[in-house]
This record gives structure tokens, sequence and C-alpha cells, in this order.
């Protein structure tokens, strides 16, 4: 965990915090639809857990800590499924200890969000959900029919039951089955449009052009007024940025349906200067994070992309990786690239998130293709833009970076198989530079490497990676593309995970980013005149107060 400051939100003008604190209201105001978008079952589990932990002096000190313990991975991923692999955790106590945890809480006069229902009634209903590790085990299950999945975008509703169903909101919306017929359900946030509506008086005209139709959006749902949205935050660069929608689709096995998500940021001008010099399909600012929420929390990606622009939050993403970079480049690189490696690596981090998120297309129908493809583009990018990678001898080891970056990825992968487009983008492409020969196997003191041997090698096979995908991209063969993803990047290699998982022990398998809690100043009738952001402290009671609105 890694409680992010922000020391110079206080050198901004008055209005540009106070648009910064609004926006942030409306972002936590789609955080609980995140939740609800990623399992049915997991508003309840949320506010259970809440309700118990705010009467923490009933419940036995041994069982509080594993109940604590249990709501901060809920927190981090939004639900029962871990957010990067999909798979559903399991909780250190058991469904009796539960049970008395929340009766002693009950009785002590928590809340515990059952809306009129019986509490035994509503953990018999939970035990399987938490417990069943078999029940709704995987988020998303490509391949495979909608039920298979424990998103929460469709409820009784097959793929035969949408062929040609006319979907409104594509995006933002539920399809449910109701008595046999399909229903549409869209989803509207009045709280989220009344905050930016809040934030207009203190905002600068292109943040108010953002603002306006942005609201209009989440009070009525209509597509035109987040597309209107999109396209004028591709205009919007100022001391402030935010935006918020429905972007990530990587959770709908279909591809189509987004989580909700939203950011807010200030300007990181050294970093943005360096992307300024870039010129790809993408215009591209860096932003000091302020806040984020939905599956934007925690940053996964460390970045926003759509219409053409990209909000990079590359000081989180670097701060996040200094944790791990040092253990990680030293089990995992040979030995006698180590140290050129981390003398280089906060410049080949900011080149990779730069490379992919600025050459970023908008997304496809093919799961996992626009992922692969931003990839791709990276790779072959990096050798001819020293723009963003100066030094000669950083970008000669750009493609031993990346090969140390898949086996980091691999090392975190689970199960026989991977449904994540983010892994599978991986593996794929550790499939294809292995299968061309441009990443080899080497062997030294007892330790496997990947290596790679011949530059310019590398760079044909990416060359050759970014015209296949885009073949595909432009034929729109979803069989071709399914069968690639299935045959070849959809199950790790087990000795290699094992052997990298195994090196890495000591090293944190993930770091999660906290930004700062922007606070409200308030005068002496209660009205907010200003805001001031402070780092997080105490884990377990921002946990609470983030939860107090679910």
């Amino acid at each position: 965990m890694l409680a992010l400051a922000a020391p110079h939100f206080a050198d901004l003008p008055r209005d540009q915090r106070l648009v910064a604190w609004f926006a942030t209201q409306a972002a936590a105001a789609g955080d609980p639809v995140a939740a609800e978008q990623g399992y049915r079952r997991n508003l309840q589990v949320i506010r259970l857990l809440r309700g118990i932990l705010s009467r923490p002096q009933v419940v036995p000190a041994s069982l509080l800590s594993r109940i604590r313990a249990f709501a901060r991975l809920v927190y981090l991923n939004h639900g029962l499924h871990d957010a990067e692999t999909g798979r559903k955790q399991a909780p250190g106590f058991t469904a009796s200890e539960l049970r008395i945890a929340a009766l002693a809480a009950s009785a002590a006069g928590a809340d515990l969000g059952l809306g009129g229902a019986g509490l035994e009634y509503a953990l018999r209903a939970l035990e399987g959900p938490l417990f069943d590790a078999r029940l709704d085990a995987q988020r998303t299950v490509h391949g495979a029919d909608l039920t298979a999945s424990a998103v929460n975008f469709y409820e009784g509703v097959t793929l035969r039951d949408l062929q040609g169903f006319p979907e409104q909101a594509p995006l933002h919306s539920r399809v449910v089955k109701q008595g046999g017929v399909v229903v549409e359900r869209v989803y509207r946030l009045p709280a989220a449009a009344d905050a930016l509506e809040s934030a207009l008086p203190y905002s600068a005209p292109p943040q108010r052009a953002v603002f306006e139709p942005l609201a209009a959006f989440f009070r009525s749902g209509d597509s035109s007024q987040l597309e209107s949205a999109a396209r004028a935050w591709t205009e919007a660069f100022g001391l402030v940025d935010a935006f918020a929608g429905f972007f990530d689709t990587s959770a709908d096995p279909r591809g189509r349906k987004a989580m909700f998500g939203a950011a807010v940021g200030m300007a990181d001008p050294e970093r943005t200067e360096a992307l300024e010099r870039l010129r790809l399909r993408n215009s591209g600012e860096a932003l000091l994070l302020l806040s984020a929420a939905g599956a934007s929390r925690p940053p996964r990606s460390y970045a926003l992309t759509a219409e053409g622009k990209s909000a990079l939050f590359a000081g989180a993403f670097e701060a996040a990786a200094q944790v791990r970079a040092e253990g990680t480049i030293g089990a995992i690189a040979e030995p006698a690239l180590v140290r050129d490696l981390l003398r280089c690596a906060p410049a080949l981090r900011f080149a990779q998130l730069a490379l992919r998120e600025l050459s970023r297309a908008a997304a496809d129908a093919l799961p996992a293709l626009q992922e692969a493809l931003a990839d791709a583009n990276a790779l072959v990018l990096a050798e001819s833009t020293a723009e963003i990678l100066p030094d000669p001898r950083c970008r000669e080891l750009w493609p031993q970076f990346v090969a140390t970056d898949w086996l980091s990825t691999v090392a975190d992968t689970e199960g026989d198989r991977v449904e994540d487009d983010r892994q599978r983008s991986v593996l794929l492409q550790l499939w294809w530079f292995t299968g061309k020969g441009a990443a080899v196997e080497r062997h030294a003191s007892g330790r496997r490497y990947l290596a790679v041997p011949d530059g310019a090698k590398f760079r044909a096979a990416a060359q050759e990676l970014l015209t296949l995908l885009k073949e595909l991209q432009a034929s729109g063969d979803a069989a071709r593309w399914r069968e690639l993803l299935e045959r070849h990047a959809s199950h790790p290699d087990p000795r290699w995970r094992e052997e990298i998982a195994s090196r890495l022990q000591g090293v944190p398998r993930r770091v999660a980013v906290l930004p700062p809690r922007l606070e409200a100043v308030l005068d002496g009738a209660g009205k907010v005149v200003d805001a001031q952001a402070v780092a997080v402290q105490d884990f377990d009671e921002h946990v609470l107060r983030e939860w107090a609105s679910y």
C-alpha cells in the first residue's frame, strides 16, 4: 500500500482547488456503481463488512483482524473478484464466524445494509457467494455464454437473446431478462451531475466545456452528451483535469459494456513537456493523481485515454514501481544487465506508458485486441522515438526491459487459464517473440533468463506482430482472433511462473496506490469555500469513510 501526498495542491488557485474537490465528489458518486457492475452481491457484502467494522469493540480481536484484512481486499478490488485476475477471493474466516460478528454488530446498533431483510436470511444468501469457491468463481469468462461470467452487466440473458437486440446505451447499461422480455437499464448518476454543476462557477472555460455535457450525461444517460464531453476533454489542458464515465470494457465477455471509472489530477509540467515532443495518435498530458474512483481506483493502467487524448499518471506509476523495481529486476534480469536496467528503468517505464497510451486506438469490439495493439505499437515505436528515450544505452536496453516485464506479469497470473486482457496481451507477446527466436532462454548459475540477443531481430518481430494485429483489426475476424488468444494467450507456462514467483519471494506482488484525500474547508455557515489534500494515514478508517455512501 502506497499513500500519495500532494504537496503542491495548496499552490493551486482556490478556484482550481474547488474544481478538484467537486470533481472528486462526482467521481465518488459512481464508485458504488462500479462495485455493483463487478458482481451482483458486491454491495451486500460491502455493506455487511462496513456495518461490522463500524462496531469493532464487539467483535473478538482475532476475528476482527481477519475481517479487516478481507475488507481491505474487497475495497481495493471493488468487490469479491480480484481486479487483475478476475478470480474470486476467499475470506480468511468461516460463515459461522461471520455470523458471530454480524449478530454482535447488529445488537450494538450497526447498520448492516439489509434494507428490511432479516439478518439470518441475508447471511444464508451470502454463504455461497462468499464461501463456495465454485460459485461465480470468475468475473469474466471469454469464449463461453454470458451466464458463465460473474460480472453484473447481464441478468438472465444469453448471447442468443442479444442477437438483434437494439442497445441504446451499450457502454453504460445492464441488460436484464424479465418475464421472457429483454430490457435495457441505463445507468444514471444524479449525484455526480450535482457535483459537476457545483464546480461550474469555479471552472475555467475548457473545464466548463467538459463538465456541462458530462453533468447532462449523468443526469439523463444520453450517450451523445458523454461523446460531447469526451470531445471537449481532448481540448482541455490546464492546472486541474478531470473526467468520468464508462470506458473500460475489459470485464465484459462481449467487450461492449464498460465499468464506471473516474480520475482527477493536477498538472505535472515536467513530464507533460516530454510528452509534447511526441507526435503520435493521441495528444498527451501528465498529471499528478488527486483522486480516482471505480475501475480507476486503485489505478492499474495509470492512464485515461479517450477520444484522441491520453492523461498519464506517470508520477503515481513511478512511485508504485519503485517499491518493486530493485527486487524484480534483480531477480529476473540477466545479472550483467541489472545495474544498467536499474539506472534506465524510470525512463523505460515512462516511455512504455507514454508510447502505449499515446498510440492507443479507440476501443475495439474484439476483446483484448486494443490492449495487444497498444503494446505492439509501443514495441515498434521505442526504437524511433529518441524524444522520449534520449539515452542511447537505455534505448538499447528496451527489448531486455520488455522481456523482464513479461516474466514479471507471468509470475502474477493464477490458475491454468488467464482471462485478463492485460495478461493475455503479455502472453501473446511472449509466445510470438520466443517463437520467432527474438527472445531466447539462457541458463546461468542454475537459473533461467529470457534474453534478447539480437535487437534487429526483436524489432523485426515487433513489426510483424503489429502488422498481424492491424490485419485482424481491419478484417474484424473474431474467430481467428479468438483462436489466437485461446491457443497462445490464455495458458501461462507453469514452469516460468513457478520459477519466477519463487525468485520474487520477498518482493511485494503488487503495490496499490492510494491518492490523497481531498477534504472540504467550510465557512461558518457550512458552505464549501476551499479544499485541502492530505495523505491517507489510516487505511482502515479510509475504507469506512469511502464506503459510507454505499
